[in-house]
């Protein structure tokens, strides 16, 4: 059985200017010291084509954020590239922008991190791990691992169609069922920008150059998305969606990439399927 939505939004940015020196003088506050042991187990992904999103809450003023960022692109590159998702949010205190760094927060980012009290902090598949007074990024390892072994439950095809001259982004999109499945399930649509440069603080000092990978810029249906037709569902249900947005005059289309993914709000928004694929 097909079903069809539709709805159209429009991504803006704004800005905020404050002084360097105030930024740099609280550039670690809130700002979790990162452990890495270096020491790592191989690791190969059982099952089927399960996908696994890794939110990574950070921030430009966060000095311990990038070891962290590198962590995660790290393991994403041991554990599967093609099945592993990395997604930068920029949220909290050490993601205001002040001074010259880059504004990257958005509403549904704040949503998120929940009133969280530090940066870095991961999620796994939408499930929060740790926001203690030290963070050791090692945590996602099992996690990640153990996300990747899950039945897959739906699949997610993205196609989208983008007008150079307008920059107007049509999306469509199909959600189809590969099992039998209940719960509260809604589908998400998100816009990420990749390869940004701009300034980051890091151990040391500033590196004004820095490459901001898989950038959270906002979604096109919410921070919650929207909710399948049915929570019950069958073995190849298929749900179409469309949506529409203009494209912020400052973003890059060519790094700009559509990432979706199925979630169950009967399991706190632990998101079950993700897929992305590239404006252009």
């Amino acid at each position: 059985m097909t079903y069809g939505n539709n709805k159209q939004n429009i991504v803006t940015m704004k800005k905020t200017i404050i002084t360097l020196m105030a930024a740099m003088a609280i550039a670690t506050a809130g700002c979790d010291k990162i452990d890495i042991n270096n020491t790592h187990k191989p690791y190969t992904p059982t099952g089927g084509s399960k996908t696994v999103l890794i939110k990574d809450f950070t921030g430009a003023r966060c000095v311990n954020c990038p070891e962290a960022a590198d962590y995660a692109h790290e393991l994403q590159h041991r554990l599967g590239e093609d099945r592993i998702f990395i997604l930068s949010v920029h949220a909290g205190y050490l993601a205001t922008p002040t001074g010259q760094f880059p504004d990257f927060l958005t509403d549904e980012g704040t949503a998120w991190y929940n009133n969280h009290d530090s940066n870095p902090l991961f999620s796994v598949d939408h499930v929060a791990l740790t926001d203690g007074n030290t963070l050791n990024v090692e945590q996602i390892d099992t996690p990640v691992a153990d996300a990747l072994a899950e039945p897959q439950s739906f699949d997610i095809t993205v196609e989208n169609t983008y007008d150079e001259s307008s920059r107007k982004l049509d999306v469509k999109s199909e959600v189809k069922a590969v099992t039998d499945y209940e719960g509260q399930l809604y589908v998400s649509y998100c816009l990420v920008e990749d390869s940004i440069v701009g300034w980051q603080i890091i151990p040391g000092g500033m590196d004004r150059e820095y490459v901001f990978r898989n950038v959270f810029r906002g979604t096109l249906n919410g921070a919650d998305g929207e909710p399948l037709p049915s929570n019950h569902v069958f073995v190849e249900d298929t749900f179409a969606f469309t949506h529409s947005m203009t494209l912020d005059s400052t973003y890059n289309a060519d790094q700009c990439y559509i990432l979706s993914y199925v979630s169950d709000n009967s399991k706190n928004g632990k998101i079950l399927q993700t897929a992305m694929q590239k404006v252009k």
